[in-house]
């Protein structure tokens, strides 16, 4: 089943790429991938494109970001008798410095994505490993005898790859656009790799931190001028840019180094929260835009509103991992609001991925258990944060960008010895080690906020009623039956087995390869018990409320 998706205000866009070899589905096929492409066009609601040949086919729909008016996709080059074309999604931050680093000749247009034809000419596919970005892009030429397809280096931006029938593969950044075209399996493409059709899938990001003997040993004197690197380098727009300002610490930091260049630039300072009234987030993040003096909007939900729109939120996610639908449901209004003022926006993801920020890390025994974990959930960005950072903005045709996650930032954090970020009590809290590089320049209140998940700090109780009308959808009997229903990944509640209904409702047999935690939450898969979170959230809410005053609930 599938929703038409009409063009809608502000967009950002998408990849559907179709490589035949044997060019089987050669007849029709520009019609059919227009067809499909168009299944995601809340990604790109600003144009569509399609170039293809014998043997493989481009399909595009765009967010138009850099270069509105000449960076249409797919970008084409003719070489002589060989023609080359890029599809992509994302944005690659360097390109400029790489053209000229490379001395490219003179790009065609000002799209950024420009850059991964040249480089592919001139480096073949070691050039993934010089983009500093968050992309899936397909680059194709000479009637598909040379391919390369790439996802970042974290899973940013989304890409899946289906087996179809006589050899066609496909790649699409949604799944929604190829889970019925009869594909043998479809599998979601790894983050920080590449796939060529005679190499298949090469690994290219493989950070030194990342391996069972590595030891950070460095302080932390280094890790706030990349920060602040990355965090302009990510401003790169030619339409204005916005601030989702949740009121946590992260997104306090981002905006704390973004207000001197947007005073500098003269750009009207824009940030949005989403909560239900009286939340820790909607508390916080008033404060925080009052000391910035941004321009402030808020999308205050109900219960009933959140209940309402699960349906929605599970279309657009692709999943039916639990405590992700629970997060990505606030991020789905918080995204519609957005996108009514800009395409553009910073957030603060992936900073507890890196700095130890989630509270169950109270519990570590030692800072090497400390390193390991962060290694083992950044290794799940990709379908955990990511995917509902992407896909949340995405619906509403948004563009969400994270900073902390420029692997700049990943390589600085990562090389600081673990003792920095383990937790000792109140006196140092988690991500302490953040925290003390913007002491003095974020309210107290906020800057030592304790650390809430996405559906937690958006209000302390609704997630109770949320979980109170899922078990009133499924009966008894029905849930008696969940694990025969259901064998891949059986729901373990009423709630569980409420969104795999949705789910398979829209991606009926996709189940086998989506993510779900070990336990059931993200601490379930941690190597030591943790007192503070089970599959159902967090065990103390109120404690999220600390140090803000008119928190309802507390």
């Amino acid at each position: 089943m599938f929703r038409s998706q009409g063009a809608r205000g502000a967009q950002m866009c998408s990849v559907l790429a179709m490589y035949d070899p044997n060019a089987a589905l050669e007849s029709g096929r520009e019609e059919l991938m227009r067809e499909l492409s168009a299944r995601m066009r809340t990604r790109g609601p600003d144009g569509s494109g399609y170039f293809g040949s014998k043997r493989y086919g481009l399909a595009h729909e765009r967010l138009a970001i850099m270069d509105p008016e000449g960076g249409k996709q797919p970008i084409v080059y003719e070489d002589g008798a060989k023609t080359y074309a890029v599809c992509a999604n994302g944005e690659i931050y360097n390109f400029r410095k790489l053209q000229a680093k490379y001395g490219l000749t003179a790009a065609k247009t000002g799209s950024d994505s420009e850059v991964l034809l040249q480089l592919y000419k001139h480096l073949g596919c070691d050039f993934v490993k010089e983009l500093n970005g968050i992309f899936g892009f397909v680059v194709i030429g000479d009637d598909g005898d040379h391919m390369i397809a790439a996802r970042d280096h974290a899973g940013i931006k989304p890409l899946y790859v289906g087996y179809g029938e006589n050899g066609v593969m496909w790649f699409a950044s949604e799944l929604k656009a190829i889970c019925d075209q009869k594909c043998e399996r479809i599998e979601e493409f790894p983050a920080g790799y590449y796939w060529t059709p005679k190499d298949g899938f090469v690994k290219w990001y493989n950070p030194a931190w990342d391996f069972d003997d590595a030891v950070g040993t460095k302080d932390t004197s280094h890790v706030r001028a990349i920060l602040e690197e990355a965090i302009l380098d990510q401003t790169m727009a030619d339409v204005p840019i916005g601030l989702l300002l949740s009121g946590g610490l992260d997104s306090a930091v981002v905006s704390t180094v973004l207000k001197p260049f947007l005073e500098k630039s003269g750009q009207e300072y824009l940030s949005f929260t989403v909560g239900q009234e009286g939340s820790p987030d909607v508390t916080a993040a008033r404060m925080m835009s009052e000391f910035l003096g941004t321009k402030h909007h808020e999308y205050l939900f109900t219960s009933e509103e959140a209940c309402a729109n699960i349906e929605n939120v599970i279309y657009h996610l692709e999943t039916y991992e639990p405590e992700l639908i629970r997060s990505a449901i606030p991020n789905y209004f918080l995204a519609k609001l957005t996108s009514q003022h800009v395409k553009v926006v910073l957030t603060g993801e992936g900073s507890d991925e890196l700095f130890a920020g989630y509270l169950y890390f109270r519990d570590a025994p030692s800072s090497k258990h400390v390193h390991n974990e962060l290694r083992r959930i950044f290794g799940h960005l990709h379908n955990v944060n990511c995917q509902r950072a992407d896909r949340m903005t995405m619906a509403h045709s948004l563009e969400a960008r994270v900073p902390f996650l420029d692997p700049r930032v990943i390589d600085a954090v990562m090389e600081v010895d673990p003792q920095y970020k383990t937790i000792e009590g109140e006196e140092k809290p988690e991500k302490h080690a953040l925290r003390a590089l913007f002491d003095g320049e974020i309210p107290d209140p906020v800057l030592w906020r304790t650390k809430a998940m996405q559906c937690e700090g958006v209000g302390l109780n609704w997630v109770d009623d949320l979980q109170t009308f899922c078990n009133e959808q499924v009966s008894d009997e029905d849930y008696a039956k969940a694990e025969e229903i259901y064998p891949i990944n059986p729901p373990q509640s009423k709630e569980e087995m409420y969104y795999r209904r949705i789910f398979e409702k829209y991606y009926h047999g996709m189940d086998k390869f989506v993510h779900v935690w070990e336990g059931g939450c993200r601490a379930g898969g941690a190597a030591w018990e943790n007192n503070q979170y089970t599959r159902a959230g967090v065990k103390n809410v109120k404690q999220l409320a600390k140090g803000l005053t008119g928190v309802r609930g507390a």
